[in-house]
């Protein structure tokens, strides 16, 4: 049997076989489990374009490992400062605060295309 690619492509479709058939199994073998699929791919142009959001195409993510009771509290508090707060906000306006005592003037945030709406 033919070892498959590593990898596809971008657009991959699984559909059911017609063929090949698979082998009928004799009286001493058992009955196959799945049935035989093909891969096809299909043309670059009519693969569907990926979407993604604005900021995420403008900005780049980072990870940040927080310990579960750290994170539990941070998003106790944001829930205490109203149903709107956001655990993100609260990281992001840590980060500035710390960036600005430190003299870093950079920017953190990337500006939203959509103006804010009023709390």
């Amino acid at each position: 049997m033919a070892k498959p690619p590593v990898s596809y492509g971008s657009a991959v479709k699984l559909t059911p076989s017609a063929t090949p058939e698979p082998p009928k199994a004799g009286p001493d073998q058992a009955p196959p489990v799945e049935a035989a699929v093909r891969v096809e791919t299909a043309p670059a142009s009519q693969a569907a374009p990926t979407r993604r959001r604005p900021m995420e195409s403008r900005s780049d993510p980072t990870v940040l490992y927080l310990h579960p009771d750290g994170k539990y509290e941070l998003k106790r508090y944001a829930l205490a400062l109203g149903p709107k707060v956001k655990v993100h906000d609260l990281i992001m306006e840590a980060v500035e605060e710390w960036a600005f005592r430190h003299g870093i003037t950079a920017p953190f945030r990337v500006p939203s295309e959509k103006p804010r709406r009023a709390l």
